[in-house]
């Protein structure tokens, strides 16, 4: 609980008013979905007696070979606030076959998906045009604040601006796992990807709360303001390895 109040503290000294806590839900960490609201209401509680200004909403972020498993009740547990949508963790491993082919299908059957950190996943930066194609079918992309830093390296940094570019990205995410190593905060990362993409920082106050607070409510997203430079992936065939 110290942990997670001094996470909170920093997330309210960054800006975030409202923080989505989406813990893993894999074969690894075990976590039981029904467990999230209980722990987060308990949470909330000592937010108020801290005096923290911050409001916790749950979700989880899913790995696909555990989300097969989920029973309806511990599915409808981790979506996202109020809303329908499951978070999905992309894959971070080079070999994820048909991984798209088996969100498309699942997305097919009407259940909205927002994609994890899909900027660090060796299948889409190989072959973009596959995320295009999810995106186009309606998936929206979450990307990590750090990703825009280079906390993840250069590679993926460059893919992040790429996605920025071609309008791939619906929501910029902390993705903050503590206080001190993957602190909460995101207006310095669009800040910095302003000098490479001119127009983005107009677009921040959707990617951090107007296109978020859509997901949560499960409502369409708004308009999203038009950038003065617009680049594409160009050739769908150029290796992102």
């Amino acid at each position: 609980m110290q942990e997670a109040l001094a996470t909170a503290r920093v997330a309210v000294a960054s800006g975030t008013t409202i923080l989505v806590a989406t813990p893993h839900i894999d074969h690894h960490w075990n976590v039981n979905p029904i467990d999230v609201r209980r722990y987060a209401a308990m949470l909330a509680q000592e937010l108020r007696s801290e005096d923290i200004a911050l409001e916790i909403r749950t979700g989880g972020e899913i790995d696909l070979a555990r989300l097969a498993d989920l029973a309806p009740d511990e599915l409808d547990a981790v979506r996202l606030g109020d809303g329908p949508y499951l978070l999905l963790e992309s894959p971070l491993s080079p070999s994820a076959g048909d991984f798209d082919a088996l969100m498309l299908s699942i997305h097919a059957r009407g259940q909205p998906i927002l994609l994890a950190h899909p900027e660090r996943s060796p299948l889409f930066q190989s072959e973009p045009e596959r995320l295009i194609r999810l995106v186009d079918a309606g998936l929206l992309c979450s990307v990590t604040a750090g990703s825009l830093r280079g906390q993840f390296g250069e590679h993926v940094r460059q893919f992040t601006l790429e996605m920025l570019r071609e309008g791939l990205v619906h929501d910029v995410a902390s993705d903050c796992h503590d206080h001190l190593r993957r602190p909460p905060g995101l207006a310095d990362a669009l800040e910095d990807a302003e000098r490479e993409i001119p127009g983005v920082g107009g677009q921040s106050d959707w990617l951090t709360r107007l296109a978020p607070a859509a997901i949560l409510a499960g409502e369409p997203l708004p308009p999203k303001p038009r950038m003065r430079h617009i680049e594409a992936f160009g050739d769908p065939a150029q290796d992102w390895s």
